[in-house]
């Protein structure tokens, strides 16, 4: 038995998704129910185990006990029968050893393993009855009772690893003896000399600590990600990261100093976790009352803000993911978890900034300039400064109820070299200090990054073009109040946004995703009506329906300057649609050169469902070029060779489509 401290570069772990290494944790998929508590109950706080209080106190003790010193740990390894062991001592050795040095690393030398390999051992049913692997290393010699963790590594099978929530008892029946063990146990699928096998045993020994998954709480839809954090190794994170603030701070690997407790304005200092000069911010929201299993329980609530070492992504590959060095505040929302009747957090990470969202849930941090609010608190985080090596951050508790937004009186963008110098003349009526974020692109989706964005009242840039754009600007007055305003240069044109399609996805019966389509480079907002007396700011909402129905869906979008609004429809009965009927209008004959109408008008959609109005495209195979293409009415010049020519006009009711052609016809004479 032995144990290494041999220092590790976590950046040369695997770049693989740990979601995509370890699939999730699944409970009861077997008549072992080694993983209960892990995905079924982690929301709920119930108990993973009966037993009696005595039990459940000392398997609470037991927990508590290890997360820091050292873990007796024995890996036994199990390939089928049909196959050979893909592993030697020596490369299973690794494994391990690798492990627990990111253990050693992560928890500052305040927990580490000591370990012992047991196998190969050829077993078929291993994945379903864990028994039989215990029960194998116990009839080859090894102690069981020894140990306070154990490790199944399972060759070739394919399922989902999982893992117990902390320390539990277990029975292990040789013959006619039993054995009790107190202590948690992991089984890893796929267990191979791989990354990810270490990504995945990293996490799942997670879970052996009694830590939940690190979860994300999206403002584009507004449901949680279980394994949302990226930056979390008990979320999806890309390699080995460490565990957040406040999962480190629960097992005591960081300690009150280095998670400052805040309670009054000011302004503060984040360090990033990897480094040895870790500094995390708490901030409590007070006493929140939940409804668990029927019974009301009220606790006390915190905000841990967090920021990591900078991290460079690779998009040549990820369209709409974010591009370049991704850094800014995590913010994490901590709520307690009763387990067997100790103390345990449940992390979820918050969507600081919604007007920004990307194609992945990674979209939570605290850009530089923004504020984030939480609702009924009168607590305010604004990033004032994001750099690698720290972050300030403004923190406003603030008992008052009323405030009123910053005013801006005017934006300029002066001329200065091959530049601009943007400047912004706003106040505030509650003299409140204000926050200036300016945002260089014509849009913030998917935008952010360092170099196009800067703050202060007055900052100088230059474009690599000149293309006309709009350069927004946002005044907060860091406790909630916030305008937004902008400037347009190089003779741009603000066009009104135009909303392509709302499609109502139904997820679940009575449970609908709106997913839209926007034309636009502006900075929206977004109101929707759902029909049912719900109404909803966030860009593609999820909504339930009490009752079923047909639901009238209205989503209007602003920039600022212009709207634009689109109705769809939410069937929670599956109405079967009618399909659109097309008329293309009458055929027309015209001299070179003569403006021709074109008249759909008379297109008719007999149920207005799904829509209430129909989508129209004019079309020409001969290439004639069509005004207002889109519209019932549309114009054409007719060409200057005589002859016949076909014009097309497809219509559509939202989901079905149908065309209907006529004939112009050309003639010299």
């Amino acid at each position: 038995m032995r144990w290494s401290s041999r220092a590790i570069s976590i950046w040369l772990m695997s770049t693989l998704m740990i979601g995509a290494s370890f699939t999730g944790c699944l409970a009861g998929v077997d008549e072992d129910p080694i993983c209960e508590g892990i995905d079924c109950e982690i929301g709920d706080g119930e108990s993973p185990t009966d037993g009696s209080e005595v039990e459940l106190e000392e398997e609470a003790q037991a927990t508590v006990n290890l997360w820091e010193g050292e873990s007796r740990l024995l890996l036994i390894l199990v390939h089928p029968t049909d196959s050979a062991p893909n592993l030697t001592s020596t490369q299973a050795e690794s494994i391990i050893s690798d492990v627990n040095d990111w253990y050693v690393e992560v928890s500052g030398g305040k927990g580490w393993f000591s370990w012992t390999v047991a196998g190969w051992y050829a077993l078929d049913d291993a994945g379903y009855s864990k028994q039989n692997a215990y029960q194998a290393a116990a009839e080859d010699g090894y102690d069981l009772t020894q140990y306070d963790r154990f490790v199944v590594g399972l060759q070739d099978l394919t399922s989902r690893s999982v893992s117990t929530q902390g320390v539990e008892f277990y029975n292990v029946t040789m013959g006619d003896d039993t054995v009790q063990l107190l202590a948690s146990r992991c089984d890893i699928k796929r267990f191979a000399d791989t990354d990810s096998t270490r990504n995945t045993l990293a996490h799942e020994l997670g879970h052996s600590f009694g830590l939940s998954h690190a979860r994300f709480n999206g403002s584009i839809g507004g449901e949680v990600e279980p394994y949302g954090n990226q930056y979390d190794t008990m979320g999806s994170s890309p390699a080995w990261r460490h565990f957040g603030a406040a999962y480190k701070h629960q097992m005591g690997w960081l300690d009150d100093e280095q998670v400052e407790l805040v309670t009054h304005s000011g302004d503060y200092t984040l360090k990033p976790l990897e480094s040895n000069q870790a500094h995390a911010l708490r901030v409590s929201i007070g006493m929140i009352e939940e409804e668990k299993a029927g019974e009301t329980i009220t606790a006390e609530h915190f905000y841990y803000l967090e920021v990591r070492e900078v991290q460079e992504i690779d998009t040549s590959d990820k369209p709409g993911q974010m591009p370049g060095v991704l850094n800014g505040v995590i913010i994490n929302h901590a709520g307690p978890q009763d387990q067997y009747g100790y103390h345990k957090w449940l992390a979820t990470a918050q969507d600081a900034t919604p007007e920004t969202p990307t194609s992945t849930s990674g979209d939570f941090f605290l850009l530089e300039g923004r504020t984030f609010s939480i609702n009924g608190s009168g607590i305010h985080i604004t990033a004032l400064n994001v750099s690698n090596e720290e972050t300030k951050v403004h923190i406003e508790i603030d008992d008052e109820s009323t405030n009123s937004p910053p005013t801006i009186t005017s934006v300029d963008a002066t001329p200065v070299g091959d530049g601009f110098l943007f400047s912004v003349d706003a106040s505030d009526d509650d003299n409140d200090d204000l926050a200036i974020f300016w945002n260089f692109e014509a849009g913030y989706r998917d935008l952010y990054t360092p170099e196009r964005i800067g703050s202060g009242t007055s900052v100088e840039h230059t474009f690599a073009d000149e293309n006309g754009r709009r350069v927004f600007v946002r005044v907060s007055d860091m406790r909630g109040g916030e305008t937004v305003g902008w400037v347009d240069i190089n003779g741009y044109v603000n066009q009104a946004p135009q909303i392509e399609a709302i499609t109502p996805t139904s997820v679940e019966e009575g449970v609908f995703e709106f997913q839209i389509e926007i034309d636009d480079q502006e900075l929206l907002t977004y109101s929707w009506d759902l029909g049912d007396g719900t109404t909803s700011n966030l860009p593609e909402p999820l909504h339930e329906y009490a009752e079923d129905g047909n639901y009238t869906v209205t989503l209007v979008v602003s920039d600022g300057e212009f709207t634009a609004t689109l109705t769809g429809h939410a069937d929670t009965v599956d109405t079967e649609n009618v399909p659109p009927v097309p008329d293309a209008g009458p055929d027309v004959s015209a001299a070179p050169g003569e403006s021709v109408i074109l008249d759909g008008s008379e297109s008719d959609d007999p149920d207005d469902y799904p829509l209430a109005f129909l989508r129209y495209i004019w079309s020409s195979p001969d290439g004639i070029d069509i005004s207002n293409a889109d519209e019932p009415m549309a114009s054409l010049i007719a060409p200057i060779e005589a002859g016949t020519y076909i014009i097309y006009l497809q219509v559509n009711d939202g989901v079905e489509s149908r065309s209907d052609s006529m004939v112009l016809t050309v003639t010299t004479s």
